[in-house]
């Protein structure tokens, strides 16, 4: 199985993860990442300057681990993405306290 769907299966199941335990829906990102794929879709919503679904009310459970950036940040998937974009992800989790 190739990286990017790895990362896309990973992203999906975060995502599900997202609406089950914490109420937060995230149809929207998963219908996308089903047309276009998980990279191409976080690599659109980064370039539009968006955060994921969901962010706000994932940060407020404590659950940032479950959004699209925190998934992006992973070395394992580094390759896929641009240093750029790698590096906008870690700085709103930082930003957001994911790293305490």
């Amino acid at each position: 199985m190739s990286l990017e769907k790895i990362f896309e299966k990973e992203l999906i199941k975060k995502c599900e993860i997202a609406e089950k335990e914490c109420g937060c829906p995230q149809k929207r990102l998963l219908l996308t990442i089903e047309k276009f794929g998980g990279v191409r879709t976080v690599q659109e919503i980064l370039r539009k300057g968006r955060v994921s679904d969901g962010f706000d009310k994932l940060q407020k459970a404590n659950r940032l681990d479950l959004t699209m950036e925190a998934t992006i940040v992973e070395s394992k998937y580094n390759e896929l993405f641009t240093d750029e974009e790698v590096n906008s992800c870690h700085e709103l989790l930082c930003e957001y306290g994911y790293y305490r």
